[in-house]
């Protein structure tokens, strides 16, 4: 079929380069289609203060053998990241006042026309090949609205770290994901498009574990499929949502409590999810606290300790268990 579009742009247009294969928008809700577009991928990349990185992030999509459509959707950037993205031949921009992560995936997701759709974070990549495998992954699994991957990590400058690859999942899928999350970052995964429609886009009011909540979302009623490719790259820089761990412990557990499950068979595995994520935040937050209090930064530990207290009490009593017995070692030595 023939893709044609009328673009009535308004606004600065830069010049720049793309991927003569990417068909998509320059302006999503400025497009007027001559005839009927099949786009089989829409790429959404949220974007907030991230032009350092977005165009790196937009240069690491390969269509391979499908259409596709790439919308940024800058949410109330102030460094200049629209700038970076109209750079960019084909690629479509949205700009909103900052609402949020959750806000701004769905404002990618009321525009996109692909009949599938992949989350791609501002400062991540994707991998030679990932766009491919997981369209083809959800063509050759037609009963499944989702299909995903694994990720590597990378450093600032982009370079990737070794890692593991973890085990595939063959069966029970939302089981397994109450227990551990796998999918580390959204971009490891790709949507159909109707799915996410229906279970309601992207919630809003925890940001931080947003990507995991509609994980369970999807998988508590549908099958999804896991590929075990890597198809993606997460970047480790100062500015990641994820190095916050009180928010991280906070809006993970507020997710996880929105998952319970009336299953009995599915509460050892939510139970088992909760403690692990507990563990793992928690023993974060509990070194920031350290730091917080060797700097005397007495407010900012005071705020941490409260979060564990909250979410985490176990993790609170065992470091106060531990500072007790030290104490007492020390006076009676």
């Amino acid at each position: 079929m023939a893709r044609q579009h009328v673009i009535r742009s308004v606004g600065r247009c830069l010049p720049g380069r793309a991927p003569a294969a990417i068909l998509c928008r320059i302006r999503a809700h400025e497009v007027r289609q001559v005839t009927r577009p099949s786009v089989d991928v829409s790429i959404l990349i949220p974007c907030y203060n991230q032009a350092a990185y977005l165009g790196d992030a937009i240069r690491s999509i390969e269509p391979g053998s499908h259409a596709i459509e790439v919308i940024v959707i800058d949410d109330g950037s102030t460094d200049g990241s629209s700038d970076v993205a109209a750079s960019f031949v084909g690629v479509g921009c949205i700009r909103q006042r900052n609402q949020g992560l959750a806000a701004a995936r769905n404002a990618g997701l009321d525009r996109a026309t692909g009949r599938y759709v992949i989350f791609l974070d501002a400062d991540d990549r994707l991998l030679p090949g990932a766009v491919e495998r997981g369209a083809r992954a959800l063509d050759s699994h037609p009963a499944c609205v989702m299909a995903f991957g694994r990720c590597v990590m990378m450093g600032p400058d982009g370079r990737h770290w070794p890692t593991s690859n973890l085990p595939r999942i063959d069966r029970d899928h939302h089981a397994a994901l109450l227990r551990r999350n796998v999918i580390w970052m959204p971009a490891a995964a790709i949507f159909r498009r109707e799915a996410l429609i229906a279970v309601g886009g992207v919630a809003a009011g925890f940001d931080a574990a947003a990507d995991y909540d509609l994980y369970l979302r999807i998988t508590r009623r549908w099958l999804v499929h896991d590929h075990a490719e890597f198809v993606a790259a997460y970047r480790r820089h100062a500015g990641n949502m994820s190095r916050d761990a009180s928010r991280m412990l906070r809006e993970t557990l507020v997710v996880m409590r929105r998952h319970v499950p009336g299953d009995a068979a599915l509460l050892e595995a939510w139970q088992q999810g909760c403690d692990r994520w507990r563990g793992f935040y928690g023993t974060q937050l509990v070194e920031e606290i350290r730091a917080h209090v060797r700097r005397r930064e007495a407010i900012a530990a005071a705020r941490k300790v409260m979060t564990l207290a909250c979410w985490h009490p176990a993790g609170l009593i065992r470091e106060i268990t531990k500072k007790t017995r030290l104490v007492a070692r020390r006076l009676t030595a």
